[in-house]
């Protein structure tokens, strides 16, 4: 699985056995919410903290952990971020620094204005501006690498140009971008269409017609795009190496994308949402070990999100709609898209030493 494990079948068969308990944990729990509780996998409402709670994060702990070791490679993974000087590096750590504060602040708000917060993230509100903002300056990045990436000449992935993987990432950006901003409405106010009755938020988007399901593949999508996907240049053999580095981040990443895996209350109940949490966590503090950074700002970081997920879950039902924490979470992914896509950009920016 990892290149540490070629030659070693133990290591490799060790890995597969951890992948294949987190799995199991996810499996378990639907069972046992379904059979014995008499309730829905994804399942949103105040956390439980019943046995049937209990149990579920139980199976996410064991999960998580699981899962963390399962993929962290036992060779030290190389840290790329901390070489990039000048403009981009003041820029993502701006990026970061917006993320985990906006958890900061939350946590406050939630505390002592739980309006504020409230108005924060609805339409065209402070966090809600700044979600829009960093998916449009995503897109830009985007587009950039696309038409003067130098680094994306001559780069195939399964026989597809880098340059039309690039174009991909873009659109791909652009409708969540046009999602958000429910195809300009925020901006403009028309009234819904008649097409789009039953959107639980009555707006010109399609996500919101079933949102639990769209937030499970979101937030699972993100969880592998920029927590796990660090480290998956480990699992791939050294030839597949050279042209995967021009899309997967480094291991490092992990401190840009780490705010994402928190910002529950009604989704503390699925049991997958909690596994994220538990699994980023373990991967980390992991990394954090290994590099010998724990008198260090991403430690902090660390810090920041569990303490900021444990508020949400003990004040949550201060919220004034039930959705501002889940917002939060949104906020977070939205600028490890930034990061992500600022990152891409100085890596292809100029011609590969490499030969493709």
């Amino acid at each position: 699985m990892f290149m540490d494990t070629y030659d070693n079948p133990g290591k490799l068969q060790a890995r597969l056995f951890l992948a294949a308990l987190a799995a199991a944990a996810v499996v378990a729990s639907m069972f046992i919410d379904m059979s014995l509780f008499d309730r829905t996998f994804l399942y949103e409402d105040d956390p439980d903290w019943q046995i049937s709670g209990v149990i579920r994060t139980l199976l996410g702990l064991i999960g998580g952990i699981a899962l963390a070791f399962a993929v962290t490679p036992d060779s030290l993974p190389h840290r790329e971020l901390n070489r990039i000087v000048g403009p981009t590096a003041w820029v993502l750590a701006t990026i970061a620094l917006i993320s985990y504060g906006v958890h900061i602040w939350t946590v406050y708000a939630l505390a002592q204005m739980p309006v504020a917060l409230y108005e924060a993230v609805e339409e065209l509100g402070t966090i809600a501006l700044l979600q829009e903002a960093a998916l449009a300056i995503a897109l830009v990045f985007l587009l950039v690498a696309f038409m003067t990436g130098k680094g994306l000449d001559g780069v195939k992935i399964l026989g597809i140009p880098g340059k039309l993987l690039a174009a991909g990432m873009a659109f791909a950006v652009l409708v969540l971008l046009l999602e958000e901003t429910s195809y300009g409405q925020h901006y403009f106010g028309w009234a819904t269409p008649a097409q789009f009755e039953g959107n639980l938020q009555q707006e010109t988007n399609l996500h919101n017609f079933y949102t639990i399901r769209f937030e499970m593949i979101y937030y699972g999508a993100a969880f592998v795009a920029f927590v796990l996907a660090p480290l998956a240049l480990h699992i791939l053999p050294k030839q597949f190496q050279g042209r995967l580095d021009h899309f997967l981040p480094p291991a490092d990443f992990i401190f840009v994308a780490m705010p994402l895996v928190a910002g529950m209350y009604l989704s503390w109940n699925i049991m997958p949402q909690q596994l994220m949490l538990f699994a980023g966590v373990t991967i980390l503090a992991l990394l954090l070990v290994r590099w010998r950074m724990i008198w260090s700002l991403p430690t902090l970081g660390l810090i920041v999100i569990v303490v900021a997920q444990m508020s949400y879950l003990v004040m949550g039902e201060n919220q004034a709609s039930g959705y501002e924490v889940a917002e939060i979470r949104e906020n977070s992914i939205c600028f490890a898209l930034l990061g992500y896509a600022v990152w891409f950009w100085h890596k292809n920016r100029r011609p590969s030493k490499r030969a493709h």
